[in-house]
C-alpha cells in the first residue's frame, strides 16, 4: 500500500468525509453485536420486569352472560309489529343503556356491599413478593419498619360501615391493635380508639352525622393497617359500569352478551347474575306498566257502567208496567232520537274524559278540548229537551227512559269487551328478556397474560436499548468503528486491532528496580535475565504470539515497507490524540515482531513524563532520551539492548516534572536522530498524546512517516481533527491511522487458526 499525502501545511482537514457515511443492515448489525452484553443484560431486565409485573398485579377474572331480548312481541305473544324495517342492532343499543342504567346497578351495588372497599396497607412489588415468599415475608415482618404493612395474605371483613356524607370517597385508617381489638383513624385524628370485633360502634361527629361501625373479622398480624372506604353511591355505580361491558352479534341477532370483570372470581359471577335478574325484572315492569294501569282503570269502572245499566233497565221495566204502551207521534219520536244521539255522545265523551284525567290535569290541552265538546253536547241535548217539553209526559219519559237504557247497554257492552282483551293479554303476555345462560364462576384469569407480558416485557426493553443505540449512534461523535474513523480523518485505516482479553489477564508492566540489573544493561545472564523474562511478559507479542491481536500486527508489519516507501528515512512515529488510547501498546509490539524478523531495531520512549516501555522490557529508567539528546550521556549507555534479539529501546530518561523546561529542542532532536537513525533499519517513536503535551508536533517533523493510534469508543471526531490540524500545522506528514481496542466479531477463520494453536 502506496503512503497517502494528506495534509500540507495550511490545507487541514481537505480529505475529510472523503469516505460516505454507511447505515445498511450490516452496520447496523455490528453495532448490536458491540452491545451484544448490553442486549443481553437487557433481555434479562425485561424479564425480571415482566416477572415482577405478574407478581404484583391482581388477577382479573371474567364472567360471561347471555340473555336474548324481544321488544317487539305482539299482545299475543307474536311478532305482529315487526316488519322488513325492523332493526334489532337499534334495540340492542338502548337495552345496554338500561343494563349500565342506576334503576338497574343500584340494587346490585346495595345487595352486594361494593360501597365498602378494604385493602391491606403493603409495599408495591416487595408486598407481593414477600407474599408469595413466606420466609422472606416473615423475615421482613420483624423488622420494626414494617410492622404496619401486611407481608403475609390479610384481611378484614366489616358488616356495616355507615359514615358522613362528607366522609364518603375518603380512606380511614384501621389498625390491627391484637387478635380482637382495632382501632380507627381518619386523617392522622383518632375515631375510635379501641373496639372489638363484632362490636357496634356508634361515633357522634358534630356537626357532622354520626358513624357506625362493625368489624367481623380480621385475618392480620398485630400492627398491620389497612385502607377502609365507604364509597359514594354515584362513585360506586361508575365502578361497576366500568367494569360492566355489552356486545351483541351481527345486525339482525336479539341475542345480548353480557361481561363483567372483577378480582374475585365468585363475586363476579354473582354479580353478573344480579345484574341480568335486576335488568328481567325492570324489562318486566315497563312491559307490564301501561297494561297494569289500563286493566286496574277499567276493572273500577265496568262495575259502574253495570249498575247503570241494570238501573235504566229497572226504571224503563217500571215505567211500562205503571203506564202501559201508547204511541208517540212522529214529531216527538223524532225529536227524542235526535236526544238519543246526543246523549249517547255526551256518555262517550264523559268516559273519554275520566280516562285522561287519570293522566293529565284539567289544564291539559286534550282535557280543555274534551270539557269544550262536553259543554257542546250539553247545550244541543238542552235545546232537544225545550223542544218536546210540549210532549206528553208520559210519551217523554218514556223516551228518556228507552235512551238511557240503550246507552248504557251500548257504553257497558263496549267497556267489558275492552276489558277482557286486557284480561286476556295481562295472562297471555311473555317477558321481553330471556336468560339464555346465566353466568359461571370463571376458572382462569383473563389477565394479566403471562406469556404476553414476558414476551412483551422483554420485547420493550430490547426495543427501547436498540432504539437508545441507534439514536446514540446516529447522534453521537465519538469515533465507534472504522468506517466512523476513515470518515473522520479521511485517511486510510492500516489496521484494526481487536480487544485482548490475554493483554488484560497480564496487566501493567512491572516496574524493575535498576540496581538489580547488571552493569551496562544489557539484560542477559544471572539475575538480569530472570528480571528481564519477568518484565517481558507484559509484551503480548513475546507471552501470547497466537493472539489475534498480534496477528493483526504481523500484517502491519508487512505494511510498514510499502507505508514508509516514500518517507524522507526510517523513523516512523506512533502518537494518539488522547491518553490510554494504546499507542505504547502498539509501540512495543511492533517493534518485537520487527526485531524478530531479523531487522535492528530502535525503540524510543518520547513520553518525557509518563513513559513506561522501559518496566516493559525490564531495562533502567535512565540515564534516556532527554540526557543523551542533551550530551549530558553516552549513546553506549542510554541505547539499551533488551531480551529479544535485535531490539534496542532508548527510555525516557531521569529528566521530567519540573525539569520539563529543560526538555531538547526540536533542532536538537533533530541532529541526535540523525545521528542514530541511520544505525538501526527502523527507528520506532512513542510521543505522548497530541492533545496533552506539543512533543508529537514538535518531534514529528522529524519522522518520514507518522501513525495516529485511535481506540474505538474514546475519541470524538472534533478531538481528532484537532488532533490532525496540530500535526499538519507543524508540518508532520501522517500516513495513516490504527483502530485500537476493536470490539467487532472475530473471523471465523481466526477461530480455526487458535483452535489448530492450542
Amino acid at each position: 500500500m502506496k503512503t497517502v499525502n494528506y495534509m500540507q501545511p495550511g490545507a487541514a482537514l481537505q480529505g475529510y468525509a472523503t469516505v460516505p457515511a454507511t447505515s445498511d443492515a450490516k452496520e447496523y448489525l455490528r453495532l448490536l453485536l458491540r452491545h451484544k452484553f448490553g442486549l443481553l443484560l437487557t433481555f434479562l431486565l425485561g424479564l425480571g420486569l415482566a416477572m415482577l409485573y405478574l407478581i404484583s398485579t391482581t388477577p382479573e377474572y371474567e364472567a360471561n352472560a347471555l340473555i336474548s331480548v324481544d321488544n317487539e312481541r305482539g299482545p299475543y305473544g307474536d311478532n305482529s309489529d315487526s316488519g322488513p324495517n325492523w332493526n334489532p342492532a337499534s334495540i340492542l343499543k338502548e337495552e345496554s343503556r338500561i343494563i349500565s342504567s342506576r334503576r338497574v346497578l343500584q340494587p346490585v351495588v346495595e345487595q352486594h356491599s361494593l360501597r365498602i372497599d378494604t385493602d391491606a396497607k403493603k409495599i408495591p412489588v416487595l408486598g407481593d413478593l414477600a407474599q408469595r415468599m413466606p420466609l422472606l415475608g416473615s423475615w421482613i415482618s420483624n423488622l420494626s419498619f414494617a410492622k404496619s404493612y401486611a407481608w403475609t395474605p390479610s384481611s378484614v371483613e366489616l358488616g356495616l360501615l355507615e359514615v358522613p356524607r362528607e366522609w364518603e370517597d375518603t380512606a380511614l385508617t384501621l389498625t390491627v391493635l391484637d387478635d380482637s381489638r382495632y382501632s380507627i383513624q381518619h386523617q392522622g385524628l383518632n375515631v375510635i380508639d379501641s373496639a372489638r370485633i363484632g362490636e357496634m360502634i356508634v361515633v357522634e361527629l358534630p356537626p357532622l352525622a354520626s358513624m357506625r361501625v362493625q368489624v367481623t373479622s380480621i385475618d392480620a398480624a398485630e400492627g398491620v393497617e389497612f385502607s377502609v372506604v365507604r364509597h359514594s353511591l354515584e362513585d360506586s355505580i361508575l365502578s361497576l359500569r366500568s367494569r360492566l361491558f355489552t356486545e351483541s352479534g351481527d345486525t339482525r341477532s336479539q341475542m345480548l352478551g353480557i361481561r363483567v370483570r372483577g378480582s374475585d372470581p365468585t363475586q363476579t359471577a354473582d354479580l353478573t347474575n344480579s345484574i341480568i335478574g335486576q335488568y328481567q325484572s325492570v324489562k318486566a315492569g315497563y312491559s307490564s306498566g301501561s297494561v297494569d294501569k289500563e286493566l286496574e282503570f277499567f276493572e273500577a269502572e265496568v262495575p259502574k257502567l253495570e249498575q247503570e245499566l241494570r238501573d235504566a233497565q229497572a226504571a224503563l221495566s217500571q215505567f211500562r208496567v205503571k203506564g202501559g204502551t201508547f204511541d208517540i207521534d212522529v214529531e216527538v219520536k223524532s225529536a227524542i232520537g235526535r236526544l238519543d244521539v246526543q246523549q249517547r255522545k255526551l256518555d262517550e265523551l264523559t268516559t273519554e274524559r275520566d280516562e285522561l284525567a287519570e293522566r293529565y290535569t284539567d289544564l291539559h290541552p286534550s282535557t280543555k278540548r274534551l270539557d269544550k265538546e262536553i259543554g257542546v253536547v250539553r247545550r244541543k241535548i238542552g235545546q232537544i229537551k225545550g223542544s218536546i217539553v210540549n210532549a206528553p209526559d208520559t210519551q217523554r219519559e218514556l223516551r228518556v227512559l228507552e235512551q238511557k237504557e240503550a246507552s248504557a247497554s251500548k257504553i257497558y257492552t263496549e267497556r267489558y269487551e275492552q276489558l277482557a282483551e286486557l284480561r286476556l293479554k295481562a295472562v297471555g303476555d311473555v317477558g321481553a328478556v330471556e336468560i339464555v345462560d346465566k353466568a359461571l364462576v370463571p376458572r382462569k384469569p383473563i389477565s394479566p397474560n403471562s406469556l404476553l407480558a414476558m414476551v412483551g416485557g422483554t420485547l420493550a426493553t430490547l426495543f427501547l436499548y436498540m432504539l437508545f443505540l441507534t439514536l446514540r449512534s446516529a447522534l453521537t461523535t465519538v469515533i465507534s468503528d472504522q468506517e466512523s474513523l476513515e470518515r473522520a480523518s479521511g485517511l486510510p485505516v492500516f489496521m484494526n486491532i481487536p480487544k485482548s482479553a490475554a493483554q488484560k489477564r497480564l496487566g501493567n508492566a512491572i516496574t524493575v528496580d535498576p540496581r538489580r540489573m547488571l552493569p551496562g544493561g544489557s539484560g542477559s545472564g544471572g539475575e538480569g535475565a530472570q528480571n528481564n523474562d519477568v518484565a517481558n511478559s507484559n509484551v503480548l507479542a513475546l507471552s501470547k504470539p497466537e493472539d489475534y491481536s498480534v496477528e493483526n500486527l504481523r500484517g502491519l508489519r508487512s505494511m510498514l515497507e510499502d507505508v514508509m516507501d516514500n518517507a524522507d528515512n526510517n523513523v516512523l512515529m506512533i502518537t494518539s490524540p488522547l491518553p490510554s488510547m494504546g499507542k505504547s501498546f502498539v509501540s512495543m509490539n511492533l517493534a518485537v515482531l520487527l526485531a524478530q524478523s531479523g531487522k535492528r531495531v530502535l525503540l524510543i520512549d518520547a513520553d518525557y513524563q509518563r513513559g513506561q516501555l522501559h518496566k516493559s522490557f525490564g531495562i533502567p529508567m535512565g540515564p534516556g532520551l532527554p540526557e543523551v539528546v542533551r550530551g549530558k550521556s553516552e549513546l553506549k549507555e542510554t541505547v539499551k539492548a533488551t531480551s529479544v534479539p535485535n531490539l534496542y529501546c532508548i527510555p525516557k530518561g531521569f529528566m521530567g516534572g519540573a525539569a520539563g523546561q529543560e526538555m531538547p529542542s526540536d533542532k536538537e532532536f533533530g541532529a541526535f536522530m540523525q545521528v542514530v537513525a541511520p544505525r538501526f533499519d527502523i527507528a520506532i517513536i512513542d510521543t505522548p498524546p497530541v492533545l496533552s503535551v506539543a512533543t508529537a508536533a514538535a518531534l514529528g517533523k522529524h519522522a518520514g512517516s507518522t501513525i495516529m493510534v485511535v481506540k474505538e469508543g474514546e475519541v470524538k471526531e472534533p478531538q481528532l481533527t484537532e488532533s490532525l490540524k496540530r500535526l499538519s500545522f507543524s508540518g508532520v506528514r501522517v500516513n495513516g491511522c490504527i483502530m485500537n481496542g476493536s470490539t467487532a466479531p472475530t473471523p471465523r477463520h481466526y477461530a480455526y487458526y487458535r483452535e489448530q494453536l492450542d
